[in-house]
């Protein structure tokens, strides 16, 4: 965020731009984020917005990072509440799943990767957003398997990631629609991802037994 709102009062006015340019995003879509239409949603001047927020980028930036941080202070409320690190990191893929059936948070996110596939500095934005988000997996894995080499927790979490990021689009109605087989799946990698130098493990045939070999 802007060193300009560091003031409490401005520290006010930043969220304030900032939850007009959610609801804009969420709303209208990423061809209507534009400096003027989140100052005339905030109902501010242009001028005032561009003193917290010189540019698109800076606003898009402040924005990511809003919204990993209330991303992890919900995963740390909730993994407060699981009592290991094992619990811990159930509850957090819990949440991740959530989080996908919430058609604000899909609409969100797919406005800003429609914007990153156009706009350069968009992309440079939110590959900051996701490398911290794939070292915050890291963390979460080796708090469950802490003899797991951190070079091997991050290339996990970066398929974990990647998982989660593409199975929003399936389990969010946009192309496929939520199945308790496919979350079942998925709790299953997560267990491996998990388990230090486990071998991965095996595909269940049709009918849920494992397939030879």
């Amino acid at each position: 965020m802007s060193t300009r709102g560091a003031s409490p009062k401005g520290q006010e006015r930043s969220e304030a731009i900032l939850d007009a340019a959610e609801r804009l995003l969420v709303d209208e879509g990423h061809a209507a984020l534009s400096l003027r239409g989140v100052a005339q949603r905030a109902g501010i001047r242009l001028g005032n917005l561009q003193y917290y927020f010189a540019t698109r980028e800076e606003l898009v930036r402040a924005l990511l990072a809003r919204v990993l941080a209330r991303a992890r202070a919900r995963l740390e409320e909730r993994m407060r509440a699981a009592g290991d690190s094992a619990g811990a990191l159930d509850k957090a893929l819990a949440l991740l799943l959530e989080d996908q059936l919430d058609p604000a948070s899909n609409r969100l996110f797919y406005d800003l990767w429609a914007l990153a596939a156009r706009e350069p500095t968009i992309a440079s934005e939110l590959r900051v957003f996701y490398a911290h988000y794939t070292e915050e997996v890291a963390e979460l894995l080796l708090k469950a398997a802490p003899k797991l080499p951190r070079a091997e927790a991050v290339v996990r979490a970066e398929l974990l990631v990647a998982l989660l990021e593409g199975l929003s689009l399936f389990r969010s109605g946009t192309v496929g629609a939520p199945t308790r087989r496919t979350e079942a799946e998925l709790r299953r990698w997560v267990s491996w991802l998990a388990e230090g130098d486990k071998p991965a493990p095996p595909t269940p045939g049709r009918s849920g037994r494992k397939s030879p070999g």
